[in-house]
């Protein structure tokens, strides 16, 4: 087979390869996936459940002969989502072209025997431009999932959107809990309590998520854990406050005196302009009922019932698909999918805004 521009990007077997190869790196893990799990939705607005119960009512003890009481299920509030589009275009410039086809001419040029070895090489080469594919929308939803978790709200609008429109506009009717500065001395004992006080409403939480900002200004540094801390290490003396306490070291602490186990949320997202944000804001702790706490739901798009002739399309996950086209300006790599994510029990979430006691 004589390889060329077309079938390289156009090859079912080819593209799945060149994909397979980003999806190696650990750091190119999806964040959101952690706590949602794709579902397919038929109609691009649905129905949206935001009271789930997530605890079992304790059964009724009866007397042997009589009637048994009749339950009624608790309502569930309910709301509509809307899939939004995602997609991008990226054009590949005359001298990464010029580059593959010399690749390529040395692929053909090669024995049966090396023609392996030079199709890693054409893979290697090319795999970055597969890999901004194939995540980009990924790390558009480890923001809005984030932004979800870490503050209740995700915008998506011109300013951290560029070139695109505002779509995404979610509040989320989590709790929040507003520190005062006169909390800030006895912090862990703060926490403690209010963790207890939302425990009957809200139900036992399995994580206490935070920057690791927040775990060292407000863990690490409050005088109350290094006093904790150093007496359940016999008074060793260790540099607090020098970040050389980990999380599994503050849950050695946390986990006796009641409080849920302590997540670090260190993912980056590059923008842009080259620069990359937080997915997980600072100044904030937020305490999660279980990892999993939605779905992702996606739509199949339009594009993918209807194609556009002379453009081949590989499908992923969640209805996601990658094409390759050309014309006279030159060749374009894009995708498109529809995806929102739906968090089912917001109510069971609390999160601690730190803006004022830090103030």
């Amino acid at each position: 087979m004589k390889l060329t521009l077309d079938i390289l990007f156009n090859d079912p077997n080819v593209v799945k390869a060149i994909i397979d190869r980003t999806m190696a790196t650990e750091q190119d893990k999806i964040g959101w996936k952690t706590y949602l799990d794709f579902e397919e939705t038929k109609s691009r607005v649905f129905k949206t459940y935001l009271g789930t119960q997530t605890g079992v009512t304790a059964g009724s003890i009866i007397d042997r002969n009589a009637e048994k009481p009749l339950r009624q299920r608790r309502s569930l509030g309910s709301g509509v989502g809307e899939v939004a589009y995602l997609g991008d275009r990226y054009q590949l410039d005359n001298d990464r072209l010029d580059m593959l086809r010399t690749l390529i001419d040395k692929f053909n040029a090669s024995r049966s025997s090396d023609q392996t070895a030079a199709m890693n090489t054409i893979i290697d080469y090319i795999v970055d431009d597969m890999r901004q594919l194939r995540l980009a929308p990924h790390k558009r939803m480890d923001l809005v999932v984030g932004e979800l978790r870490s503050t209740g709200k995700a915008t998506v609008n011109n300013a951290n959107n560029p070139n695109g429109i505002e779509l995404i506009d979610i509040d989320l009717p989590v709790t929040k809990i507003t520190p005062s500065v006169a909390d800030k001395g006895n912090f862990i004992s703060y926490l403690k309590a209010e963790v207890e006080r939302l425990r009957p409403t809200l139900g036992r939480f399995s994580v206490m998520e935070m920057s690791r900002s927040t775990f060292n200004k407000n863990i690490v540094g409050s005088a109350e854990f290094q006093n904790t801390y150093k007496m359940i290490m016999s008074g060793a003396q260790v540099a607090l406050s020098g970040g050389l306490i980990t999380p599994d070291m503050a849950n050695t602490v946390f986990s006796g005196i009641g409080l849920p186990s302590i997540r670090i949320v260190d993912d980056m997202v590059a923008k842009e302009d080259g620069t990359s944000e937080q997915v997980f804001k600072d100044d904030r702790i937020t305490l999660l009922p279980q990892d999993k706490i939605g779905k992702m739901m996606w739509h199949e798009p339009y594009e993918i019932t209807d194609p556009v002739p002379n453009k081949t399309y590989t499908r992923l996950e969640g209805g996601m698909w990658i094409s390759n086209w050309r014309d006279k300006e030159g060749r374009y790599n894009e995708y498109g999918c529809e995806w929102i994510p739906n968090i089912t029990a917001p109510n069971k979430i609390a999160i601690f805004d730190l803006d004022t006691m830090n103030a």
